[in-house]
């Protein structure tokens, strides 16, 4: 497996507090979040405790970052992270009450709201790079080619979900259809699938960084295919999502969450060795891991409609979207109105 190397770019501790004082008085109306020119006002969240369900990934770096180099202590905020195999399983948690912010792929988030819930996109999280996503197999594998894959079992950490649709992307741009394959969800997520991979449970798995890694470290799994490519390239991968309800009832806490996550995805786009650092606190698998493992993109500034509106396109074409929703899809609205309106 490929290492990466990375051009070293620290962020100062200064810069960064800089950064989340200079909008300390950011507020969120209707679920809207902004910032005033104020450096002097206190942070005075309505919520002291919150609970972000994330995936274990690198996508996500900036809110390990946020945690660990107490961005979020100094918006006034104690974040408790809650692991989860799958984006899919946050979201009746969270439209529950049970969960405050979701951590992860855009695509359930759209699938909810085209069903009717309402959700907000408070910040973006990752945008697909090279190695970040890929398709593995077992280190003595038949399979070399992508082709090869017809009539085979893909394990997916979860069925309709950002795997199953870069994956059908992946196949389409080579003139296969999807449906040639099967797709298999493992309940346990990224963590469990390189061993169940290697235990023979399908042909092919999808895994994210860095596990991706950790499958070649451990294992000797190499990537049949790097999914960042052809009509998938650089394409949007996780967001920090909250209900719109919970956005209009807790403005304050919503725009103190944003401001810490900005000013860490910062430090993540341009210090790899903050990204290798964070990740290596959560995911237990050490720093031959960590330290080799290809980071995402991780976007700042505020919520862009264009990366949704290419999620929402794709999951129409590869039927995850229903026709009924094709009018919306095309014309924005779905993911427009998943957007604040200050972004």
């Amino acid at each position: 497996m490929n290492i990466p190397s990375f051009r070293i770019m620290p962020v100062t501790a200064s810069v960064v507090m800089l950064l989340v004082a200079g909008c300390a008085s950011g507020s969120v109306s209707s679920g809207s979040v902004s910032s005033s020119s104020s450096a002097s006002a206190r942070p005075d969240p309505e919520l002291a405790d919150i609970t972000v369900a994330a995936l274990p990934a690198a996508d996500l770096a900036g809110l390990y970052i946020a945690q660990d180099e107490g961005l979020f202590a100094r918006q006034g905020l104690h974040v408790t992270i809650a692991p989860v195999a799958s984006s899919q399983a946050v979201i009746t948690a969270q439209l529950k009450g049970q969960v405050d912010i979701g951590a992860g792929s855009y695509i359930p988030y759209i699938s909810a709201q085209a069903a009717g819930a309402k959700f907000r996109v408070l910040a973006e999280a990752s945008t697909l790079h090279p190695d970040t996503r890929v398709l593995v197999t077992t280190e003595n594998s038949p399979i070399v080619t992508v082709g090869q894959l017809v009539g085979r079992q893909i394990g997916v950490n979860g069925t309709n979900s950002i795997g199953t649709l870069l994956i059908s992307v992946l196949l389409s741009d080579r003139g296969i259809s999807p449906a040639k394959v099967r797709f298999v969800t493992d309940a346990e997520g990224f963590p469990a699938m390189p061993a169940e991979l290697q235990a023979g449970a399908w042909s092919a798995a999808f895994l994210a960084e860095p596990y991706v890694t950790y499958a070649g470290e451990k294992y000797g799994e190499r990537i049949l295919a790097d999914l960042d490519q052809g009509s998938a390239l650089n394409f949007p991968i996780d967001g920090y999502v909250a209900t719109a309800a919970w956005a209009q009832k807790y403005p304050k806490t919503a725009a103190a969450f944003v401001r810490a996550i900005q000013a860490a995805q910062l430090i993540a786009d341009t210090n790899p060795t903050a990204v290798q650092a964070a990740i290596a606190k959560y995911d237990n698998l050490g720093p031959m891991v960590t330290t080799a493992m290809a980071l995402s993109g991780y976007p700042t500034g505020p919520v862009n409609k264009a990366p949704l509106q290419r999620v929402a396109l794709a999951m129409l074409e590869f039927g995850m979207l229903g026709r009924q929703d094709a009018a919306e899809v095309q014309q924005g609205t779905l993911t427009g109105s998943m957007i604040p309106p200050a972004s």
